[in-house]
């Protein structure tokens, strides 16, 4: 409305010394306190990494046809080692595990030969079928695709090792987990939030009322008069500013070890073409990339994350403009065996940003903590001792 538009223009400027004064005060804390803390996991070699995927599809409970993705990774398990599995929630836009690597790499190191990766084309995106009706493309819908896939996957009734969601996905991965909680024995959550995301989203400090109103109201006006393709015309223009900032990133943050693996210095700005590329990759794509933003809008888990007892390790990044990281710690707040990191050098993308922080924390969860938890019924786990 009007009144939320001049408000907005009149609170802004107030904020904006506050949003300075808290971000000097965030990043002093991190460098004396977090940073002492962190874990980093830096032994890397190529076969520790994402493969090359294997293409499968299925048909779901209600005729849409999926395409899913499997890998395994350092060879085949030996046959008194149970095989590890993990499934991957993808970020909206993104396909296969290119950008899961720092995940992959700390999965390998801890478990070692044999670990299975999955993940799929969310309905209505890339490879995947677009439903008949719009109303199908849902969180709870993706959940329940993701069942699916695993049980094609893996065969059975089979859970997941590892269940490891970023953006969207973190929405998909606590609707699965609520779902189907004995198919989940621990889970990475990685910059994303609960609920509603577009309520908070470009509001790094706090919610500012009418704020996510004004995104929906736009992303509305792009879908009904077409404008989609405008995503592309964005994604050009940025291009240059985004092989700058990546360059930066690259310099200060990048994994030494990831840029000899990969053979490129510039493997994170690989990484972010992949998936934006993604993105604008066609009008079906784009448009379902906008409707994608709305569904999460309109999906919250916030009344029955409480429920879930599962060892989880949350992964926030402190520049994190789309997702807050004050998401994560409310989510931290309410969900048991739970471990927050907010990692100062990274925004949206921290396993692409920062993969050392992620390869080191995960590495440590998977050793220290989700190995000393046992389940005691569907949602708890409890210490063992």
């Amino acid at each position: 409305s009007l009144c939320g538009v001049l408000l907005l223009i009149v609170v802004a400027p107030l904020l904006l010394p506050v949003f300075f004064v808290a971000m000097i005060g965030a990043l002093a804390w991190s460098i004396v306190f977090d940073r002492i803390k962190a874990h980093y996991e830096t032994k890397l070699t190529r076969d520790m990494l994402p493969p090359k995927p294997e293409e499968h599809t299925l048909v779901t409970r209600d005729g849409i046809t999926l395409r899913y993705l499997t890998g395994t990774v350092l060879g085949e398990a030996s046959q008194d080692q149970p095989r590890k599995i993990v499934l991957f929630c993808n970020p909206l836009g993104a396909k296969s595990f290119r950008s899961w690597g720092a995940v992959v790499a700390a999965c390998s190191d801890v478990w070692g030969p044999g670990m299975k990766l999955i993940c799929w084309d969310y309905r209505g995106y890339f490879e995947s079928d677009d439903p008949k009706r719009l109303r199908s493309i849902c969180v709870r819908n993706h959940a329940e695709d993701a069942a699916e896939v695993l049980r094609a996957a893996v065969g059975g009734e089979r859970a997941a090792d590892l269940l490891v969601g970023h953006s969207m996905g973190v929405q998909v991965a606590l609707e699965f987990a609520l779902l189907y909680p004995e198919k989940v024995e621990a889970m990475v959550l990685l910059n994303g939030t609960y609920g509603h995301a577009l309520q908070t989203g470009l509001q790094p400090l706090v919610k500012i009322p009418y704020v996510g109103d004004l995104i929906c109201t736009a992303i509305r006006w792009l879908l009904a008069r077409g404008h989609e393709s405008a995503l592309e015309m964005v994604r050009r223009v940025m291009e240059p500013f985004s092989s700058f900032i990546f360059s930066v990133l690259t310099c200060l943050f990048g994994s030494k070890e990831m840029m000899k693996i990969y053979g490129e210095k510039d493997y994170m700005l690989r990484q972010w073409d992949a998936y934006l590329g993604g993105i604008c990759s066609n009008s079906k794509t784009m448009k379902a990339f906008l409707r994608g933003f709305q569904d999460l809008d309109a999906h919250t888990t916030a009344h029955l994350m409480h429920q879930l007892g599962h060892p989880t390790l949350l992964i926030a990044g402190l520049w994190d403009i789309f997702t807050p990281a004050y998401n994560m710690a409310v989510m931290r707040r309410v969900m048991p065996n739970t471990r927050l990191i907010i990692d100062m050098f990274s925004s949206h993308f921290t396993c692409v940003e920062h993969p050392e922080r992620v390869m080191g924390e995960v590495a440590h969860f998977l050793k220290e903590e989700a190995s000393k938890l046992k389940r005691t019924s569907t949602f708890q786990f409890e210490k063992m001792q």
